[in-house]
């Protein structure tokens, strides 16, 4: 037997919201408030689905307005007219909220990515979101293993959101998300009220202490990537972009090594340097793909460098163009060129493929970084284009990643440390229901997670061996 909690905290937040302007009794169908502003919706057949009251109370209900084609709101009454009745009594100036969802689905699945299927039985799946209680709870008695999925879902139109992250059967580890934020909020016997503490007040709070420790001096060791598969080499290609994951990758600062294959590591060298190389080089990519014998030119994204009859390099193959000047202007003029030779056979190039003039292939063994603003994004460029000799081997990167952002909250800290970020949230929790009155480096909780902090960048250092090799250039005596 398991039970699931699914948080409907955040069901009502950034959503219209009005309020009831006159008391309203149970079994009536209309309500008027304070301004229909947002319910412009009703109008159309299949209607909305309103929240009366506040997430969490009771008597708090979810129901659909009505979905009469013909009818609309009244401005001069404010009136909203629902589908069906009321089941209990709402007094003036309870709020009003318009919102997405109105059901749960909940599935399960033998792996992450396996099939999944239902374990609630029909007709009452999906589960109706239970709005008096902020996390609505299934009881599965089906189960022994495995992993559940989540979504909303709302009986207007049958959509649903996407799916939550795998939720193992045994429960999520000590170091994910959801397991720091449950032991913060649960040591100091508070709850996520969807008001003042939000799943984005602790996610943003406990990044926010993330952040203090991944932009501690040093580099934390165990964000450091070796052997990462960045792509496979092309012949003719002398660029590969940068995984986005790059602490500040516009720099290579954070490169700590560059390789094909199995070949030994790339030296840095600095853009001025890989600027000299270029010399005399026009390069740039294919805008349309290219199969032999269908064509007899050439698109390119900026072809302005090329001379005016030229010989240029695409993935290893050698295409003698000229500008194609018959009735073109502008970019068109320098983009377009005309093939006048190239080798026969059953070639093609590719949409994106480097294209270059006066260039010969080898094997780049230095690099640099730097962004592209034609290609919109950062790149490791070689020192020379890729030979046909190393094509299709793997290209692999030695890096230092940065800080992983928020995604769920089954994402898994790779802190080997992260004990002290309950205590952070907690003196969080503290201080915003006191309005931030109290000074936050005084609490017991703040100097606990400081403390631990202070701990686990010690550690980092604990086993750090020091070589030192003495310059001799001579054993003889002197």
């Amino acid at each position: 037997m398991k039970t699931i909690f699914t948080s409907i905290a955040d069901l009502t937040k950034d959503k219209p919201v009005t309020s009831l302007t006159e008391d309203v009794v149970a079994t009536g169908s209309t309500f008027r408030v304070q301004s229909i502003a947002g319910f412009v919706g009703v109008s159309t057949s299949s209607g909305q689905i309103v929240c009366i009251g506040k997430l969490g109370e009771e008597r708090t209900e979810l129901l659909r307005t009505a979905n009469t084609t013909a009818y609309n709101p009244s401005q001069y009454y404010k009136e909203v007219t629902l589908r069906d009745a009321m089941v209990f009594d709402h007094p003036q100036d309870t709020p009003v909220s318009i919102v997405d969802w109105n059901r749960v689905d909940i599935q399960t699945a033998s792996t992450v990515t396996g099939t999944k299927s239902t374990i609630v039985a029909s007709p009452s799946y999906p589960v109706f979101i239970r709005p008096d209680q902020l996390e609505n709870s299934y009881v599965d008695t089906t189960q022994t293993s495995g992993y559940y999925f989540v979504r909303f879902n709302e009986t207007v139109g049958d959509t649903n959101s996407d799916w939550s992250d795998a939720i193992p059967f045994g429960g999520f580890d000590d170091n994910t998300v959801a397991e720091i934020k449950r032991r913060a909020v649960e040591e100091l016997g508070e709850e996520v009220d969807g008001k003042t503490i939000t799943h984005e007040f602790l996610n943003k709070a406990l990044w926010q202490a993330r952040r203090e420790y991944h932009q501690s001096p040093g580099k934390r060791p165990f964000r450091r990537k070796f052997n990462t598969d960045i792509g496979n080499a092309l012949t003719g290609s002398f660029i590969i972009e940068l995984p986005t994951d790059v602490e500040k990758p516009f720099t290579a600062e954070n490169v700590y090594g560059v390789r094909i294959g199995a070949n030994q590591n790339m030296t840095y060298y600095d853009k001025k340097e890989w600027d000299a190389d270029w010399v005399d080089k026009p390069r740039t990519t294919l805008t349309h793909a290219y199969t032999y014998g269908l064509s007899t030119s050439l698109w390119v994204a900026n072809g302005r460098d090329f001379g005016e009859s030229a010989v240029i390099s695409v993935e290893g193959v050698n295409i003698g163009v000229t500008r194609y000047v018959n009735g073109l202007t502008g970019d068109s003029l320098y983009n377009s060129l005309r093939i006048h030779s190239h080798p026969t056979g059953g070639w093609s190039t590719s949409v994106g493929s480097d294209a270059i003039e006066n260039v010969s292939l080898g094997l780049p063994d230095k690099f640099t970084v730097f962004a592209d603003t034609e290609r919109g994004s950062a790149y490791i460029y070689f020192n020379r284009a890729i030979d046909t000799a190393y094509v299709n081997q793997n290209i692999y990167l030695d890096h230092y990643r940065n800080l992983p952002g928020y995604d769920s909250d089954a994402d898994v800290l790779d802190e080997p440390s992260y004990d002290f970020y309950v205590n952070y949230l907690k003196s969080k929790i503290k201080a915003k229901r006191n309005r931030g009155q109290d000074d936050i480096t005084k609490d017991s909780d703040f100097k606990l997670y400081q403390l631990g902090l202070a701990n686990a960048l010690a550690k980092e250092y604990l086993a750090t061996d020091i070589r030192i090799s003495p310059d001799v250039e001579s054993l003889e005596p002197q």
